[in-house]
């Protein structure tokens, strides 16, 4: 394990987006991947406050427990710690054209009582296909309006978002 002790940042379910000067994990084995776990296994094989980065592209979708996943990300990482996501907003056809998608997610994921004891959303942002650029904009304003009443007429892409680990 000595490999993994000497990163500071980390690229959860990298698949093969591999990230210098990060541990690159992922449960296939791509080139590149530096270490190849099952992310549902829960531990995670890491020491507590060990990452002031995590990455996770496209994987939270992916997972069983996302709530006990984050939890497991609070535990590794740093206080301070940034944790970027980006995961398809339950809208996209690409929340649900994959067979392996567990779920989608929406704006008020990352901010409900249970994860916001955690972490601080930074920032939190929709993407939209370039046709549909004007809704973006609504959409920053008020995403519980847009998602209420305009994600299935206009649908969005992603959902990308920046947490601050709060440790006390």
């Amino acid at each position: 394990m000595e490999i993994i002790e000497k990163y500071d940042k980390l690229n959860l379910g990298c698949g093969n987006d591999i990230k210098k000067g990060y541990l690159n994990l992922d449960f296939e084995k791509f080139k590149g991947v530096d270490l190849f776990y099952d992310l549902n296994k829960l531990p995670y094989p890491f020491k507590d406050n060990q990452f002031s980065e995590v990455i996770m592209q496209n994987i939270l979708e992916h997972l069983n427990d996302p709530y006990q996943i984050m939890r497991e990300i609070y535990r590794i990482c740093k206080n301070n710690s940034i944790v970027l996501i980006r995961t398809p907003h339950f809208s996209s056809n690409n929340a649900w054209g994959d067979l392996q998608h567990k779920r989608g997610f929406n704006t008020v994921t990352f901010t409900n009582s249970n994860v916001s004891t955690m972490f601080k959303v930074e920032k939190q942002e929709l993407t939209f296909p370039h046709i549909r650029f004007f809704v973006k904009y609504l959409a920053k304003i008020n995403p519980i309006f847009y998602e209420k009443n305009l994600a299935y007429i206009f649908p969005a892409i992603d959902l990308v978002v920046r947490l601050r680990v709060i440790k006390k």
